[in-house]
């Protein structure tokens, strides 16, 4: 297999470097615009039952797919532009339940959930828009890394590197005792040392060495691409990548997992040099395998997964029979059915929550403890973690303004971080930007979710300048 270098790079994407053109911007708030109000349209009086909103789900879905479908059918790669992620993400975070009928949409009404399709339209006309906004520069480490040279012989070190600090947040709580970490994978989530409170103490450093682990996936691709699927390097790689897969899993983080193969994906597929049917089979199954493994973790991560060997063998091994996200669109109803009716607008306040996260709080021991508003205690729900998508925290936040603004500054975003796919490439900046991508993704579904999985991006640039800076003296 010919390695990636300097100048392959580009020819890999020939067909992905094509700006996504403002017709096709114009032509995607356009499309959600109708769909909006024909979804609300279309709502029943009583839209509470299972499946009631199936029709407008279908609508809504139709209008947030033509333009990124569109784009496909002219450059083929560009499914995978941060834009058009964020245009479709909705579909998965949003309304996948609704499609599906999973559950009733007790103690909300008609009114409720016309809202909740306008904050989604709203939200992602505004994204459409924010992509004409003049991008962002990265700033000066994320360019040195982005532009480095980096051989197939380095990504393989990097990525034993990057398995050794990932695994340290397993091995320290375990003494290092080998046996003992593995022990433990078929166990429940909370049941591993290394699972803690809420709150964390000087142990939450260790907790930031699995972000490490997370470049394992990609890194195992780029490997490939320069010495092939068979290669020792690839193997081992390869290897490393399933075993924190294990670890993270114990942990039942389905977001985790799904970022992190989200990523080696969209490497996958922008380092082919042509997109054929053999490639869109290939990627359309290793979706669907990613997703069926995201619901045997929600179905097993109580108990472990170890509870698969001890199960009734006539049991079937999905409790579920729809494929479960999260009940975002409901939380979004009552959000809306609350606020500001009952509670008022939060404005800053989970703006400032979401940006002082990565502060450990042993600095900062009055660090706020929640963002305003306590969705469990107003909707009467006890012992779980509920999440609205980024759209209730916008809306929470300071209603449709909220919306419009968080709209604009994803679509500014993704215009940044697409960027990257302008150009001769280096290896380090496909990387970088299958961080972003998938950050903007994942962090559709809450404005948290988009800075912890950035914490990727910090491990994959100071691992690559710290190699290179180990590399100057031996240079020189």
């Amino acid at each position: 297999m010919q390695p990636i270098t300097y100048t392959t790079i580009a020819f890999y994407h020939s067909a992905v470097n094509q700006p996504t053109t403002q017709r096709f911007a114009l032509l995607g708030a356009l499309t959600v615009a109708i769909a909006t109000v024909v979804a609300i349209a279309l709502v029943p009086t009583d839209p509470v039952p299972k499946g009631a909103l199936f029709e407008s789900a279908l609508v809504m879905t139709a209008g947030l797919i033509i333009a990124p479908f569109l784009a496909v059918c002219r450059y083929p790669q560009s499914l995978l532009r941060a834009e058009n992620l964020i245009a479709i993400s909705p579909i998965y975070w949003l309304l996948l339940d609704l499609l599906q009928g999973a559950y009733p949409l007790d103690g909300v009404s008609p009114e409720n959930v016309n809202t909740a399709f306008l904050s989604i339209g709203v939200f992602v006309m505004a994204m459409w828009a924010g992509t004409y906004l003049r991008p962002w520069r990265f700033p000066q480490s994320i360019l040195k890394s982005a532009s480095m040279h980096i051989s197939g012989v380095t990504i393989f070190r990097l990525s034993v590197a990057a398995f050794a600090l990932g695994m340290l947040k397993f091995a320290i709580p375990a003494n290092f005792n080998v046996l003992e970490m593995f022990s433990y994978l078929g166990s429940g989530r909370w049941a591993a040392p290394w699972g803690r409170g809420q709150l964390g103490g000087w142990d939450a450093f260790q907790d930031q060495l699995q972000y490490f682990g997370y470049l394992l996936p990609a890194l195992t691709v780029i490997v490939a691409r320069h010495d092939g699927w068979t290669n020792t390097k690839t193997l081992c790689s390869g290897a490393m990548s399933i075993v924190m897969t294990l670890f993270l899993m114990q942990g039942g983080g389905r977001r985790i997992i799904g970022m992190i193969f989200g990523m080696a994906l969209i490497l996958w597929v922008i380092t082919q040099r042509r997109f054929h049917l053999k490639s869109v089979i290939l990627t359309l199954g290793s979706t669907i395998l990613l997703l069926v493994s995201l619901q045997l973790m929600v179905e097993y991560r109580n108990a472990g997964l170890g509870t698969l060997t001890d199960r009734d063998e006539n049991a079937p091994v999905f409790q579920r029979e729809y494929l479960h996200v999260d009940d975002n669109f409901l939380r979004l109803s009552q959000v809306i059915s609350l606020i500001p009716g009952y509670y008022p607008y939060v404005s800053y306040k989970y703006i400032t929550w979401v940006l002082v996260r990565p502060i450990p709080r042993v600095f900062w021991p009055g660090k706020p403890l929640d963002p305003g508003f306590d969705l469990l205690s107003a909707v009467g729900v006890t012992g779980v973690s509920l999440s609205c998508s980024v759209v209730g925290e916008l809306y929470m936040s300071a209603g449709f303004v909220g919306i419009i603004i968080g709209g604009l500054l994803y679509g500014r975003l993704a215009r940044t971080a697409s960027q990257l796919l302008s150009g001769q490439l280096q290896s380090s900046a496909l990387i970088i930007y299958a961080i972003l991508a998938m950050s903007l993704f994942v962090g559709v579904r809450s404005m948290l979710d988009l800075v912890l999985m950035n914490y990727a991006l910090l491990a994959w640039v100071g691992l690559s300048l710290a190699y290179m800076h180990l590399k100057r003296p031996q240079a020189t």
